[in-house]
């Protein structure tokens, strides 16, 4: 791959149609891709764990995880249009909703949540890789052997860059194997579960629509990468559909079988590296060992790129290879000196932020300036979008106090604080099952749009917009 593709691959300058370089079908696969990640398994784990926070039966999975799934992929279909229409990462699509200065704000955020999610997917696939092993007899690799070991491959695909790692790793290899491996790891839990006793547990009705919530989570995990990814598609229409097919299918998959996982074993939900090996004979744990490596292997590639590419929308020294390699290092550091419970927590908080960005720039684009952004002005730090949008900046502050008013999340001393001004003894997520991302979102989005149609619509002087 010319080093031309690589720089247009991680940094903020403009391309030209001619630069796209992703057709729909493989934008799918790439997508698809991203959702075979650990996020989606996680969440499916939680959602029926032992001992988690909503403990959900089979009974309503079947009913949240297909409605979820819809929520979140809806959210990546639009991101996608967006950032396939304008040819711009997500630090640039931002810019308008909160202006440069506010963008910035942004990109720390964005930049803060994707190396706590690198360090979760090098923890997660470290623990699992290293307990595969131990149930097919393989002692001595530890889980920061194993951490290393992926981040070293994920370096290698950071090299040969994205273009390849789509066309060939990931189009012609690693993709159709995962859905093997994924199909044979459905039937080998399958196999050995009691569907008609966990069909008959009786369901909680309040947790509902927090398993809801928490499916749809995944649509706002994957936000920053969809947006630096679908700028390459030519065609707004067709990396909507990329990225909303690619990912649904998968990610659904992914949900229900961490789900139908958590309900017949009985490890705690606190381990889910564990919890995914437990009790498997020495062909299900091959099968495990298989996936993590060809199905996971390169999110902290994927994510370590993102990350890059948010920091090049400050200045274009951060794009390149040595640069995403060594975001990849922090990332793999975090996750060999930091409890993974404190990785959690911030990972918690912040994804509560990247909510609220995601419904300000749908409201911005889709309703507010009517799919209309002065391209050219994206790139500009004193054009159009310059300094601080307030209004963007107050419906997302006051979003994310209504996502952590309903549901404590964070760091514990955060968390304590909030409970602590709460009115009750309970969070109104535990108390009336109110899901706190959906709801924060849809405040966010309410209150941009109506500041937007009032103070920014007409005002030719803060966005140079066709009217």
């Amino acid at each position: 791959m010319s080093n031309r593709t690589w720089l247009s691959l991680s940094s903020s300058e403009p391309l030209g149609q001619s630069d796209r370089v992703f057709g729909a079908s493989e934008f799918a696969v790439l997508i698809a891709s991203v959702a075979f990640g650990a996020p989606a398994l996680l969440i499916g784990l939680d959602l029926l764990g032992a001992g988690s926070a909503l403990s959900l039966t089979v009974s309503q999975l079947i009913l949240v995880a297909p409605l979820g799934i819809v929520f979140a992929a809806a959210l990546v279909a639009a991101v996608a249009w967006a950032a396939s229409e304008n040819g711009v990462p997500t630090g640039l699509l931002l810019r308008p909703a909160l202006g440069v200065a506010g963008s910035w704000l942004a990109m720390a955020a964005q930049v803060t949540f994707l190396l706590c999610w690198i360090a979760i997917e090098l923890d997660f696939g470290g623990e699992a890789v290293m307990e595969g092993l131990r149930a097919l007899g393989i002692e001595g690799v530890s889980r920061e052997v194993a951490a290393v070991g992926i981040a070293v491959v994920a370096a290698g695909f950071l090299i040969a860059g994205l273009s390849w790692v789509t066309r060939i790793w990931l189009y012609r290899f690693a993709f159709w194997a995962a859905i093997v491996l994924v199909i044979v790891l459905a039937w080998t839990f399958l196999s050995t579960a009691d569907l008609g006793n966990l069909m008959d547990a009786t369901p909680t009705a309040s947790n509902f629509w927090l398993g809801v919530d928490a499916v749809t989570l995944l649509g706002v995990i994957w936000f920053p990468v969809i947006g630096d990814t679908a700028r390459f598609v030519g065609g707004s229409s067709a990396a909507a559909s990329g990225a909303g097919s690619g990912f649904a299918v998968i990610a659904l998959i992914l949900v229900l079988l961490g789900g139908l996982r958590a309900a017949t074993s009985e490890v705690a939900a606190t381990d889910p590296a564990l919890l995914l090996v437990d009790g498997l004979t020495s062909f299900g744990a091959v099968i495990v060992v298989g996936w993590l490596v060809v199905a996971t292997v390169d999110q902290p590639f994927i994510l370590s790129f993102s990350s890059t590419t948010a920091l090049s929308t400050i200045h274009d020294r951060f794009a390149g290879r040595l640069q995403t390699i060594a975001i990849l290092l922090v990332g793999l550091a975090i996750a060999l000196l930091v409890p993974i419970t404190g990785i959690r927590q911030v990972a918690e908080l912040t994804v509560v932020v990247i909510a609220q960005l995601l419904a300000v720039l749908l409201a911005d684009f889709f309703v507010v300036r009517h799919r209309y952004y002065e391209t050219d002005h994206l790139y500009r730090r004193k054009g159009t979008y310059a300094g601080v949008n307030l209004y963007g900046l107050v419906a997302v502050l006051v979003g994310f106090l209504a996502a952590v008013f309903i549901s404590p999340v964070g760091p514990e001393g955060f968390v304590s604080w909030i409970n602590s001004v709460l009115p009750g003894d309970t969070s109104p997520a535990e108390a009336g099952g109110v899901p706190p991302i959906i709801v924060s979102m849809l405040v966010t989005f309410i209150i941009y749009t109506i500041l937007g149609r009032w103070k920014i619509h007409d005002r030719v002087m803060v966005s140079k917009m066709r009217v």
